[in-house]
């Protein structure tokens, strides 16, 4: 009996050994066995994502008539968890970049909500967006930061039996956000700007619903930097977004911060509605804006800031609202 009693003290200490390895989870009600399902395997299956660059997951389950439970996986692949028995709506995501991303409405399955923190400042030029000027119409509209990659996945009808025989829970994550590409093409006179250039695209999702596999309904404007090319011709940027707000289509509005290097401020307005609302590919946008011409500075102009401090403020932005010629 001594020897039995061993192997089984020795069986539980090294199943709670891979609990803990493989995740993290909330305890559940062990006064209710008859309810708990011991044996269920968690498998996050990459098919729909095989490029994924990820290194952690969060796993939310939420039974019809038990509290949300939740599980932190140290890795990507899965593992064993404890669940209560019945029917369940499961959500996972990443969880790599908790400074870029913010979670609120975890408690109900349909409000869970992944957003960004608000955008105080233009990275580029170091400059506060409090008193930037803005497209018209869009004023309104919360400045916010992009996010970074995100996968995650649900299932609305999980369904979990309490028995001794072991069961699967497959969720397959994909890419939660979209990607946006910004190109100025064929410009003229950016040599007499300071490269540190930064832009807004109007009237995007401000998050996403992992319950629904949907982008929010709230329109907001996100920060960008942009890059020249080496012979000084075009500006780039590529960056992920929450994709269109949910409901009608909107106005989408760029709006470019350049500061020239006599530091005068010049604020430019592009209407990109319908390279947006008629991209062939709305997960993966392309945005081009050809002809943008800056102008002509004095030959010794006010050299800009030092590189890596922060820019001088610009009290006064020339706006130009350019037509674009498609």
């Amino acid at each position: 009996m001594k020897l039995c009693h061993n192997k089984i003290s020795l069986m539980i200490l090294g199943t709670i050994g891979v609990l803990t390895s493989g995740c993290t989870q909330k305890d559940l009600n062990n006064d209710a066995p008859t309810t708990i399902a011991e044996n269920v395997e968690v498998i996050f299956d990459w098919r729909k994502a095989p490029d994924k660059k990820a290194s952690t997951m969060l796993l939310y389950l939420y039974p019809e008539n038990h509290k949300l439970m939740n599980y932190w996986f140290k890795n990507v692949d899965g593992g064993p968890i404890k669940s209560y028995g019945g029917k369940h709506t499961a959500i996972c995501h990443t969880n790599d970049d908790t400074y870029e991303h913010h979670l609120r409405n975890q408690h109900a399955h349909n409000e869970f909500e992944i957003y960004t923190d608000n955008s105080t400042m233009l990275i580029g030029q170091g400059i506060s967006t409090r008193s930037l000027p803005r497209a018209e119409g869009t004023e309104d509209e919360p400045l916010r930061n992009t996010p970074t990659m995100i996968y995650g996945a649900q299932d609305s009808e999980l369904d979990i039996k309490v028995t001794s025989f072991a069961q699967t829970i497959t969720l397959y994550p994909e890419e939660l956000v979209c990607h946006y590409t910004i190109e100025f093409v064929d410009v003229e006179n950016l040599k007499n700007a300071d490269l540190r250039i930064d832009g807004t695209i109007s009237s995007l999702a401000g998050g996403y619903y992992p319950g629904r596999m949907s982008a929010t309904s709230e329109a907001v404007s996100y920060t960008f930097t942009l890059a020249a090319d080496e012979q000084l011709t075009s500006l780039r940027s590529d960056f992920l977004t929450f994709g269109l707000p949910v409901g009608e289509q909107r106005p989408h509005k760029v709006c470019l911060y350049i500061a020239m290097k006599n530091r005068n401020g010049n604020f430019y307005t592009f209407d990109v509605s319908d390279q947006v609302n008629n991209a062939p590919d709305p997960r993966n946008v392309n945005i081009k804006i050809y002809g943008l011409k800056l102008p002509e500075v004095p030959d010794d102009p006010t050299p800009p800031p030092v590189q890596g401090g922060v820019s001088v403020e610009i009290n006064t932005w020339d706006i130009i609202h350019f037509d674009l010629k498609v």
